[in-house]
């Protein structure tokens, strides 16, 4: 008897094949500009998070962590931008296209009440940030706030995950910014969510 592979367990194949290409390309002379393209692609279609490669960087390069974190943070704005260009000028095809409708109905309903808030919601927390910003552009989200709620968001997400490799070994302190990483992220829901 033979099984055959579910859509689900090809594309969960998929994606750990893509995942370890892209731990892969950490280790290689050329990471940092891979770290720069992945977290700009990520930003606007890529389904791997970025964080995983940074992760293995600053395991390998532990005294760059601020500079890895600020490539990523500065790439992965620059992706939100393109994606917000993108939504502005497309929006409901692309959310069409990403397969994300629930999720845009979702987010078109919160936008109406918090706007730019939302933006640094998806910069920082697991909600897709690719997402919120297409949304943004669509819905009339401006582009500064855009960027500045972005540099913010995904700057302390990044910076946390950066800090938390770097510190690894001291447990104390890396229980703290795993604390801190998880109530900010229980802070942003919480204002969206009242």
């Amino acid at each position: 008897m033979t099984v055959t592979p579910t859509l689900f367990s090809r594309l969960s194949a998929q994606m750990l094949a893509w995942n370890r290409w892209m731990l892969d390309l950490a280790r290689r002379k050329t990471a940092v500009a891979w770290l720069a393209f992945f977290a700009f692609i990520e930003s606007i279609f890529f389904p791997i998070p970025v964080d995983p490669m940074l992760a293995v960087m600053v395991a390998a390069r532990p005294n760059r962590f601020v500079f890895l974190a600020m490539i990523t943070t500065i790439f992965s704005t620059l992706g939100g931008v393109a994606g917000w260009y993108l939504g502005h000028e497309m929006g409901l095809v692309v959310i069409e296209w990403l397969g994300k409708t629930h999720e845009f109905e979702v987010i078109r309903a919160a936008f109406a009440t918090h706007g730019w808030m939302l933006i640094m919601m998806g910069a920082f927390t697991p909600l897709p940030y690719k997402v919120t910003v297409i949304s943004g552009g669509f819905l009339g989200v401006g582009l500064w706030p855009l960027i500045i709620a972005s540099l913010l968001g995904r700057g302390c997400r990044f910076l946390l995950v950066a800090a938390i490799i770097r510190t690894r070994a001291n447990r104390p302190l890396a229980t703290a910014l795993v604390t801190l990483l998880l109530m900010l992220v229980g802070f942003f829901w919480w204002m969206v969510s009242t």
